[in-house]
């Protein structure tokens, strides 16, 4: 099996596909602005309160500040997460490892893992830094003058209330990533069908259950359109609280399509450039006689050599440029062929 470049369509439109949209640009300024105001507010708190304290000002004392300063060193890592999530979550950048030829409940497929890196950062430092935050701002709260010395108990209650609330949810998710609910996902592509692994979402997808037209592609979400008699399983690894977490495995009722169920998965959190992504699972949707290889692990495993020899080092490219999408072509080893590269 080898890549090669299609030749566009007369309109120019062929396989090329745009993954960005001009708001990453706006996201990405609001993130570095809130990085830098949310510091420099915090800093002038502490600074103004402490050499100028007034009856009904926040007037932290040493003891405050000594308690305070890991979450304050807390609310610095969350908000300089911002731009470094931003820049991996949107760089075509890819990590040519995260492709491979694996195995997925004991059958042969080729793997698209998901990020460690990016579930390592959401999961192992913002969530804590949250907590921590949290508990500095309620902390920060308690510590001011109460205009009623004498109801403490409203106090206590409150910070008790907000520590269950959002503490208590955060330490459900802890649990739940302890217990291997909560984990790195990855695209499973299968003689037998699509395993979606997110976080906490399954969608198991017989090939049989797909429509037979697929719609375009979201710029940051892979589509995979069903039949309405679809034998596909969607099901969750934790309680309904705690789903929302996982946005990267969802379904969505088509308004347009009547009855036809489309499931969204988010190419993001994958350090694999998003045309890699589709000429991997697009190919074997469009072309039924090339599942027949996903038995062989050999052959698997020059389809995997193939996909990485694509892959690009690039950081940053325009979102709104037009990408060559790669295509798979059947019948060929991927070792006899020479590989026409574009530049990225």
């Amino acid at each position: 099996m080898a890549l090669e470049e299609v030749p566009l369509d007369a309109d120019g439109s062929g396989r090329q596909k745009v993954y960005g949209t001009l708001k990453t640009y706006g996201l990405f300024l609001v993130g570095n602005a809130l990085m830098v105001f949310a510091n420099a507010a915090l800093v002038s708190v502490l600074w103004q309160a402490s050499a100028d304290p007034g009856p009904y000002r926040f007037a932290p004392g040493p003891s405050f500040v000594a308690d305070s300063l890991g979450a304050a060193i807390a609310f610095g890592i969350l908000t300089g997460l911002v731009p470094i999530c931003f820049v991996l979550m949107h760089s075509p950048r890819t990590r040519r490892s995260d492709i491979l030829v694996g195995t997925d409940e004991g059958i042969p497929a080729l793997l698209l893992r998901r990020s460690r890196l990016l579930f390592n950062l959401s999961m192992f430092v913002a969530l804590p830094a949250v907590t921590a935050m949290v508990v500095f701002l309620v902390r920060a709260a308690e510590s001011g003058p109460s205009r009623y010395p004498a109801d403490r108990d409203f106090d206590l209650g409150t910070w008790a209330l907000v520590l269950l609330v959002t503490c208590g949810y955060q330490a459900g998710v802890g649990a739940l990533i302890l217990l291997g609910r909560i984990r790195p996902g990855y695209i499973a592509v299968r003689h037998d069908g699509l395993h979606l692994r997110g976080y906490a979402l399954d969608a198991w997808i017989p090939w049989d259950s797909l429509s037979i037209v697929q719609a375009n592609t979201h710029w940051k979400s892979l589509l995979v359109w069903l039949r309405p008699d679809n034998q596909a399983v969607l099901s969750s690894r934790v309680p309904r609280l705690w789903r929302g977490i996982d946005k990267t495995v969802t379904q969505l009722r088509s308004p347009i399509h009547g009855a036809v169920v489309v499931v969204f998965v988010d190419r993001r959190p994958f350090r694999i450039s998003p045309e890699i992504i589709d000429a991997a699972v697009e190919h074997y949707m469009e072309n039924p006689d090339a599942r027949r290889e996903l038995r062989d692990p050999e052959a698997i495993a020059r389809t995997v050599e193939v996909l990485r020899s694509h892959a690009t080092t690039a950081w940053w490219r325009s979102q709104r440029r037009p990408v060559p999408v790669p295509r798979l072509v059947p019948g060929s080893t991927g070792r006899d062929e020479i590989l026409r590269k574009w530049s990225l």
